[in-house]
């Protein structure tokens, strides 16, 4: 063996002994030049040796039959500059980029660098990314992919899957490939199955027929309801809630209803002690931990969360924000609000997504804002909305406000670009910010966000009006020049990027 024979030469001394012509061998077709004087030859050896020895490997030669390569044969080629880009937001300093460099590929037509999948893919959320990936990949790539045993599994084809005898992924990913061709067909293979599913089968293949909810799945659903596993249970009674018109929904605003009463000219609130049967069977729980306040407050608030905002506005005639109003003004004020919230997050509702920025910009001090479905309020409004309030919040401020505020956090979860005016306006109140010279440190640190967010969703173009106008002179300046600049070299790598990819599409 190589390595034995090194050590030996090691131990004895090169003096003392000699290679054997195996181990010349060996080293030669490792590329050691064996040639050299024996202590150099002896240290070459060693080294090579010892690298793949903490390699866990040696070298061989490769006996088996190699796969037919793929030609590059894509119709729009992307370019060397545009692959370029691509190794860098990889490398990771722009990696923030990266959703913006694969949407640009979208609208350019343009497939992913072929060079550049396998630093790609051992992204650690490549599958959360791969819904976007998957379609930019060209036959090459795809190629590339069917070689390695991890990543060919992306490439798994739900049609080639059989729904009796397949694996649990392949399964899925069958039955999610049905649901959004054909909903009724993918129903049916479900259920043809259902009896003899596991109960964590039977929770995940449910999650998947959010997509094509319809009226269609009531009667399935509303038998899942009788499972005797809560896993099965607790996954069905929201589809169902989700269905308009469900019996399921027509139950909640019942209920909903005779919790909530309009006397004359006041709000009457009347909780029942405990959910009889029928409401433990719809998924009210006696005890939610997840609700604080007591029993009963847990129950309106479970209630309050699967009925659809809109609900409310024929059911009392006021408008969002009168409601809003409404609701906060009783004793029940926060399972009636936070009702709301998970609700219109729950039934994606933009209007009263609105509705709830805005009576949060005069009520931020209600702890409802601190729940995580306060940060998906953002994602439901449609760009120019978001751009809307958040000049609106910007506007009525005379400073940026801090990380809690509704501005900071309708920002940092709308991904859409900012329009210039807004980007100008938080460049303008960054300025002035960062020359108060009698502001502590602590007081400054979430203008690093508001820098971060203006480097990603600024039009690139505005590069030149970004550059110039810091009052470098000022005493807080030190602090912040390296994160304007690292703002600046992101702005500018955007430019280019955006730059390169547009004129090679045309």
């Amino acid at each position: 063996m190589l390595w034995q024979d090194l050590v030996k030469n090691a131990l004895l001394g090169v003096e003392n002994s000699s290679f054997n012509q195996p181990t010349l061998d060996g080293l030669a077709q490792l590329g050691v030049d064996t040639k050299r004087e024996a202590p150099l030859l002896l240290g070459d050896g060693a080294a090579l040796m010892a690298q793949l020895r903490r390699a866990g490997f040696l070298l061989h030669d490769f006996s088996g039959e190699m796969p037919t390569p793929q030609s590059e044969t894509s119709a729009n080629p992307t370019s060397l500059n545009t692959a370029h880009h691509l190794s860098l937001i990889l490398a990771g300093p722009q990696l923030l980029v990266l959703n913006e460099f694969l949407d640009l590929l979208k609208k350019t037509g343009k497939h992913l660098p072929t060079s550049e999948i396998p630093a790609l893919m051992k992204l650690p959320d490549l599958p959360q990314l791969w819904p976007q990936v998957e379609p930019l990949l060209d036959e090459p790539g795809r190629w590339l992919l069917r070689q390695h045993p991890v990543w060919s599994a992306y490439l798994i084809d739900p049609k080639q899957s059989d729904w009796q005898t397949g694996s649990r992924t392949e399964r899925l990913a069958l039955l999610g490939f049905w649901r959004g061709e054909s909903p009724r067909f993918a129903l049916e293979l479900l259920t043809a199955t259902w009896d003899s599913e596991s109960h964590t089968d039977k929770a995940a293949f449910l999650a998947l027929l959010e997509v094509g909810l319809s009226i269609a799945d009531e009667p399935f659903l509303e038998r899942c309801l009788d499972d005797r596993r809560k896993e099965v249970r607790q996954v069905a009674a929201p589809l169902l809630a989700k269905i308009p018109g469900s019996l399921m929904a027509q139950r909640m605003a019942k209920r909903a209803a005779d919790c909530l009463t309009w006397k004359g000219i006041s709000l009457k609130i009347n909780i029942p002690e405990a959910p009889d049967e029928a409401a433990q069977r719809d998924g009210i729980l006696k005890i939610h931990p997840g609700w604080v306040g007591g029993a009963k407050a847990g129950q309106l608030g479970q209630i309050m969360a699967l009925v659809p905002p809109p609900h409310w506005e024929d059911y009392f005639e006021k408008t969002p924000a009168e409601l809003l109003d409404l609701f906060s003004k009783t004793d029940w004020a926060e399972p009636l609000l936070r009702g709301c919230l998970e609700a219109t997050v729950f039934h994606q509702n933009p209007v009263w997504a609105a509705a709830l920025f805005e009576f949060w910009q005069k009520n931020e001090q209600l702890r409802i804002w601190e729940l995580p479905a306060a940060n998906h309020l953002a994602k439901l409004l449609a760009p120019p909305e978001a751009a809307r309030l958040a000049l609106s919040f910007l506007k009525a401020a005379t400073n940026l406000p801090n990380e809690a505020s509704p501005l900071f956090r309708l920002l940092k979860n709308h991904a859409a670009a900012w329009p210039d005016e807004l980007s100008l306006l938080i460049v303008s109140r960054f300025r002035a910010e960062i020359v108060r010279d009698y502001r502590q440190v602590w007081q400054l640190q979430h203008l690093s966000g508001y820098l971060q967010m203006l480097g990603l969703r600024c039009d690139p173009a505005l590069f030149d009006q970004l550059q110039s106008g810091w009052s470098s002179d000022s005493v807080q300046w030190r602090m912040w020049e390296r994160p304007v600049e690292e703002m600046l070299t992101r702005v500018l790598f955007r430019r280019e990027m955006r730059t390169e990819m547009m004129q090679g599409s045309q």
